[in-house]
């Protein structure tokens, strides 16, 4: 499934450049010391995903019934379900052209176009297996079927890498300072009291010092990603263990410290899952570009294959 191409797909100033995570732990201590209260934005749609359960339903339903002899490529329904899918794929050009060439605004708008590109990257590739009936029949058919369903895989992959570098599948790109502030957002509600907040803003500071700034090497950075999620869970532990100990020092009933306590692991999954968003945004976008190198090509080779497909139907 072809999947959304950005326009600016080099990799940006604020990632190449890591003094814009450097400026992480003052942006957090500004925060904290002005009590910002939490920003929660959500973006995204399920019609993706719900579109996308329906394609692999029909194509299992497609798939058991291949013996049945329902479908053939060359006649009836199976030929125009061909049809409709190689127009559909064929309209997936439309969005990169319309992103790129202000002309062509009577069309519509670019973010109406990418939800388009991402529907038709689900239902075009559908129509066509199920227009193989899943036999790859002769050279010019296999080649084109095999294109066609490697440019599908890598637009899956696509697809996951763009919703990591944006705020939803069709939200706007984040960048490295919105990253830290939502950082920054989150640790403001991790509050048990000065002593314990005192203590915890040292250790947070230290592992954001060590897991941010400055790691803008791609291996580098791609091990961060890796074993952020156990450093994580370490680190909360840690956390949790000792903001017991200061809830029962505190001499507060049983149900009192159970209450604070399951707030506060609530708000520190919440800074975790903050802190792994930037921690991992300078690897997924960089992956993200290597990407879109490799998908540009791949649709060009498809293009090509699908028309030597449909000439040599046509005419030989």
């Amino acid at each position: 499934m072809p999947a959304p191409s950005d326009a600016h797909v080099s990799l940006s100033p604020e990632t190449a450049n890591p003094l814009v995570f450097q400026t992480l732990k003052s942006k957090v201590l500004t925060a904290a010391a002005t009590k910002k209260p939490i920003k929660v934005r959500r973006a995204g749609s399920l019609e993706i995903p719900i579109l996308t359960f329906v394609a692999a339903a029909a194509i299992l339903y497609g798939w058991l019934q291949r013996s049945e002899g329902h479908i053939t490529a060359e006649t009836g329904i199976g030929y125009y379900l061909g049809i409709t899918g190689s127009v559909m794929m064929l309209m997936l050009l439309l969005y990169p052209l319309r992103k790129r060439m202000s002309s062509l605004r009577f069309i519509g708008d670019v973010r109406s176009w990418f939800r388009i590109h991402m529907i038709l990257g689900v239902i075009g590739p559908t129509l066509i297996l199920l227009h193989s009936n899943f036999i790859l029949g002769s050279l010019n058919s296999t080649v084109a079927l095999m294109t066609m369903s490697i440019v599908a895989l890598s637009g899956f992959v696509g697809r996951f890498l763009y919703a990591r570098i944006h705020r939803g599948l069709y939200g706007r790109k984040h960048s490295a300072s919105e990253l830290a502030n939502d950082v920054a957002d989150a640790k403001c509600t991790l509050n048990l009291g000065e002593s314990f907040r005192t203590e915890m803003v040292d250790q947070l500071s230290i592992y954001e010092e060590t897991r941010l700034a400055g790691h803008h090497g791609f291996w580098r950075s791609f091990c961060f990603v890796f074993t952020g999620p156990f450093v994580r869970r370490g680190l909360k532990n840690r956390l949790i263990k000792r903001a017991r100990v200061s809830l029962k020092d505190r001499g507060l009933s049983n149900r009192a410290r159970r209450n604070q306590l399951l707030g506060f692991k609530a708000n520190l999954d919440q800074y975790f899952m903050a802190f792994g968003r930037a921690e991992a945004f300078s690897f997924y976008e960089r992956l993200f570009a290597l990407w879109h190198l490799l998908h540009l090509p791949l649709f060009a080779i498809l293009v090509l294959a699908a028309l030597a497909h449909v000439l040599a139907v046509h005419l030989f």
